[in-house]
């Protein structure tokens, strides 16, 4: 007998073991061991059909028997058990029954492997672990030394190479593979595939990286790599495990939350991990520390959680929960809804509450945040899917809604509760340690990975194809964030502070004295105790602007903000810089506004630096119309939000992505399609055709139009009338500033070389 501790990094089923366990040990080496790993699963339905099924499982190699389980709803359940010695024979084996039995109820099917081996022992992915192994490398007992929910976990030092193309493929053919580790960087040339191979060969054996970090690794390197590989004749595998070819999962497209996703083919090694950050939903807003993160909260492999929605993560965990509590997990199945009349429908049905913000810009605006709203009371107010509409004598009601609530803990919140807690305490260390600290940015990388598994796991519950969900659940979360948001609007209030707006979990208040964080710690006490959620101050703002409708200025936009930190940094809200679909040039020259005007730290000064403002943008102005812009900073993104035939009238996007088909790319619903706006009949150039553009055929005055609007957004707040900034920067349009305004023509014309002819 052996012992070993290190950190649990894969597992996946052996045709002859159960299955493989690759565990990183402390001596810095690799492991690879072995495990003997059943797989059960239940069914329920007719006893005459559970009989049939029985008949027709004797003579497979499963272990059959009748047993009680708890279902979520219904409680004890009368069940089949089928046990299956080797979880490689599973899926053929569940898919046959499925079909021949479509009528009966499955249960804890389609879970994955490293789940239910979570389950089993008590693990999960980068758990520190202690491992009894037997001869043969057979693994006897399995042991996790930490939690998922340590804030300081103890991790391996992990070997990372990245490897990606000079440019992105789809634009234009990659001529150099750029390959890094440690301080080593090689640039390689895609005319010289043996030595591409031969470097990439003794990297994976002398270096053995634990994780290879691609960009385009699935949906283009790897498969060039193997074409290669057959031009030359030179093997090239990256697995660690070298019994294994490299696994593909096909390329998916999907709505998500009204919006169009697309997930390119995905490459999963063995022994070691892939990922792609190119082939991500999240991955670019927390990195590998995040991931890491998410893996060991949901239990989820890291190649497989970097890569899919947080909504994915969140059911993972509930169905980890099920598991552990002996809860049958329904294959497919959402509880209906409970019946309701329409002045109950009226009631219920309405989402967060959202006042509409008071134009303009103010000091010392601070933010209050309450920190995961809803998961918060979930946790709290032990809302689950089993916990609404109970008829249980120990529960409590809410009338508005004409619903009880369970005091027994549900589900949903025993799956929440140490995750939230655990979000709680990293964003308050935040706080405490300031952004110069160390280690902000892995803090903060944490922060995020839980933000997002905390943002959906509301959604999971009134979402149509969650397991675990129900409206009625769904709805009673809405109603009581309502009534605390209201509360802790009254509290607000009643300590002479003025609410801004309020946008579903956040406040935003002023008080003209109140300008420091301590300035608003016992009003944060009285609401934390009101309400049971917690709640900090996100930060107080030197001032915050609120935009309005960009066709009717008296009208407020609810999530349309900008205000300034006093570090000089900004919280961004709605504006063109922070839409996908502006352009690099547009963006960039909003953001220098900002920059501009991140020099005044009283809103009552900022007209003063209104000069420098229309100069930066002339500037900006006359570079694109001498054709001094990059191209690439002009190019549009937006994302096909259906498939081509489905347009009746295309679209810019479809308009490009059209072009793309024509040359034989293939184009699906949810990709993200660049594109240039042009003069010429379509109106548009899909930036990765592989022809060579005009940049004549630029359309200036579309890009003109488009840095226009993002210029006035900013200004909008300050005073400036639309047709003043045209006549400013364009001499298009007569204007009157308001009364009281700086009036353009005291500015000398040295202090306005480019327009001053305009404004005298």
């Amino acid at each position: 007998m052996k012992k070993y501790t290190g950190w649990l990094f894969d597992l996946y089923p052996d045709p002859k073991h159960g299955l493989t366990v690759w565990l990183l040990g402390e001596d810095g080496k690799s492991h690879s061991f072995t495990q003997e790993f059943s797989i059960t699963f239940y069914v329920a339905g007719p006893f005459h059909r559970l009989r049939q099924l029985w008949k027709y499982l004797k003579e497979k190699p499963v272990v059959l028997s009748r047993t009680e389980r708890d279902d979520l709803y219904s409680g004890k359940t009368d069940v089949l058990e089928v046990q299956v010695p080797n979880p490689i024979a599973f899926d053929e084996l569940f898919k046959e029954i499925n079909q021949r039995f479509p009528d009966l109820s499955y249960y804890d099917v389609d879970i994955p492997l490293i789940l239910r081996y979570a389950a089993a022992f008590s693990v999960f992915p980068l758990a520190y672990c202690k491992v009894e192994v037997e001869q043969g490398w057979k693994i006897s007992s399995i042991t996790a030394l930490d939690t998922p929910w340590e804030l300081d976990p103890k991790l391996p030092n992990l070997r990372i190479l990245h490897i990606q193309p000079d440019i992105n493929p789809a634009h234009a053919t990659p001529q150099y593979l750029l390959v890094e580790f440690q301080q080593f960087k090689y640039r390689l040339s895609f005319e010289k595939p043996r030595e591409i191979l031969g470097v990439l060969n003794s990297l994976l054996m002398q270096y053995n990286p634990d994780v290879i970090l691609t960009s385009y690794g699935d949906t283009w390197l790897f498969t060039r790599l193997e074409e290669l590989s057959k031009e030359t004749g030179t093997l090239f595998n990256p697995n660690r495990d070298l019994s294994r070819s490299i696994r593909r999962k096909k390329e998916i497209s999907f709505h998500n939350y009204g919006q169009a996703h697309y997930r390119g083919e995905q490459v999963h090694l063995f022994g070691r991990w892939h990922i792609d950050d190119q082939n991500c939903m999240t991955f670019g807003d927390y990195g590998l520390m995040g991931a890491i993160e998410q893996a060991r909260v949901c239990g989820l492999p890291a190649q497989e959680i970097a890569r899919r929605s947080p909504g994915a993560g969140i059911a993972a965990m509930q169905a980890l929960t099920a598991l552990r509590r002996g809860i049958l997990v329904p294959y497919q199945q959402q509880k209906g809804e409970v019946s309701k009349t329409y002045d109950q429908l009226f009631v219920a049905d309405r989402g967060g509450l959202v006042f509409e913000p008071l134009l303009g810009i103010y000091p010392h605006v601070a933010i209050l945040d309450f920190i995961s709203m809803y998961p918060s009371i979930m946790v709290e107010y032990n809302i689950s899917p089993e916990t609404v509409a109970t008829d249980e004598e120990d529960s409590w009601l809410i009338p508005e809604l004409n619903v009880k609530v369970s005091s027994r803990e549900g589900l949903i919140p025993a799956t929440l509760k140490p995750m939230v807690h655990k979000r709680v305490a990293i964003k308050r260390l935040l706080k405490k340690i300031g952004k110069n600290d160390s280690r902000y940015v892995h803090y903060k990388a944490l922060a995020n990975a839980l933000k997002w598994l905390c943002v959906v796991a509301y959604g999971r519950l009134g979402f149509a194809n969650s397991t675990f969900g129900r409206i009625n659940s769904h709805e009673a979360v809405t109603h009581i964030g309502r009534k605390m948001i209201l509360r802790a609007k009254e509290i607000v209030e009643d300590h002479g502070f003025t609410v801004l707006h309020i946008y579903v979990d956040s406040l935003f208040i002023y008080r003209p004295e109140a300008t420091t964080e301590q300035d608003y710690q016992s009003l944060l006490n009285g609401i934390e105790h009101e309400t049971k959620l917690p709640i900090e101050v996100e930060e107080v703002y030197s001032w915050m602007a609120f935009v309005s409708a960009r066709h009717n200025s008296n009208i407020p936009v609810a999530n349309r903000f900008f205000g300034l930190q006093p570090d000089g940094e900004y919280k961004v809200r709605g504006l063109a810089l922070r839409r996908e679909d502006t352009p690099f040039f547009v963006a960039d020259t909003q953001q220098r506004v900002l920059q501009i005007l991140a020099i005044e730290k009283d809103p009552n000064q900022l007209h003063k630096l209104l000069p420098d403002v229309l100069s930066m943008v002339q500037e900006r102005l006359s570079a694109l119309s001498h054709q001094k812009i990059p191209l690439n900073e002009l190019i549009v993104t937006q994302t096909l939000s259906r498939e081509l035939d489905q347009y009746r009238v295309p679209s810019p996007v479809a308009r490009a992505a059209l072009q793309l088909q024509t040359v034989g790319k293939i184009i699906r619903m949810g990709q993200r399609i660049q594109f240039l706006y042009t003069t010429t009949e379509q109106g548009v150039h899909a930036w990765d055709l592989p022809d060579e553009f005009n940049p004549a055929l630029i359309d200036v005055s579309r890009y003109k139009e488009l840095l226009f609007r993002a210029v006035h957004e900013v200004l909008q707040p300050i005073g400036i009338p639309e047709n003043a900034l045209l006549g400013w920067l364009f001499g298009e349009a007569s204007y009157m500033l308001p009364t009281g305004w700086l009036d353009p023509t005291q500015f000398q014309k040295s202090e306005l070389p480019l327009f001053a002819n305009l404004l005298i």
